[in-house]
């Protein structure tokens, strides 16, 4: 009887650990409510996601998502539809890797890389961020800058998507430390606009990744 007691209690104490770790009130979840991963660090804390996700090839991709703290009643982050990322653990560090299209293929192709890191650790038992930009991604030579603004120049107001194009290879050579292509980005919806609805959409896309870069990039 010891025996079978012993197994009961144990089993009724995983399931209430199971149970503290349930997505927060409010956050959207196909799952129900259950993580779909936790991550459990050396303190003996649990980190929980809750949202949507695909699978890739070689990787899951994670969508409208929260990170919250096992038994927390709120996230401790949030992430949009629009954002894709992914999700590692490494040692006692929660790796999220925000994914972008990035202008850095050959001919100015856009290539799905991780841009925007986040990493997620306690310290003196809080849980903190800290955030900073994908280190080694390709950068523009000269040549490759000058391409750029020779394309600029060739831009009209009926220029149609190709403006949005442009668009991103300015802001990418600005990521390179160009000022000049940074000053003509700036220029884009005034000197092209007004956009239609999709372009407007990719527009904002764009200058909210640039925004994104100004706040923690400097």
């Amino acid at each position: 009887m010891r025996t079978l007691a012993t197994i009961i209690l144990i089993c009724t104490a995983a399931i209430a650990g199971a149970q503290e770790c349930n997505c927060p009130a409010g956050v959207n979840n196909d799952n129900d409510d259950a993580p779909y991963r936790t991550f459990r660090f050396s303190n003996g804390r649990e980190l929980g996601i809750c949202g949507y996700y695909k699978r890739e090839v070689n990787d899951t991709l994670y969508s409208k998502f929260a990170l919250y703290e096992c038994g927390a009643e709120k996230p401790f982050k949030e992430w949009s539809v629009d954002k894709s990322s992914t999700l590692q653990q490494v040692k006692d560090t929660l790796v999220v890797r925000d994914m972008y299209s990035l202008p850095i293929g050959q001919s100015f192709s856009n290539l799905w890389r991780p841009f925007f890191i986040h990493k997620f650790f306690y310290k003196n038992g809080t849980l903190t961020e800290t955030t900073s930009f994908q280190k080694g991604l390709s950068k523009y030579t000269k040549a490759q800058a000058d391409q750029v603004f020779k394309e600029y120049e060739a831009l009209t107001k009926s220029s149609g998507h190709t403006i949005i194009r442009v668009a991103s290879m300015l802001f990418w050579a600005s990521y390179c430390g160009s000022k000049e292509a940074e000053e003509l980005f700036k220029t884009i919806p005034d000197k092209f606009g007004p956009f239609d609805e999709v372009q407007a959409a990719e527009w904002e896309g764009l200058y909210d990744t640039y925004k994104l870069w100004k706040q923690n990039g400097k």
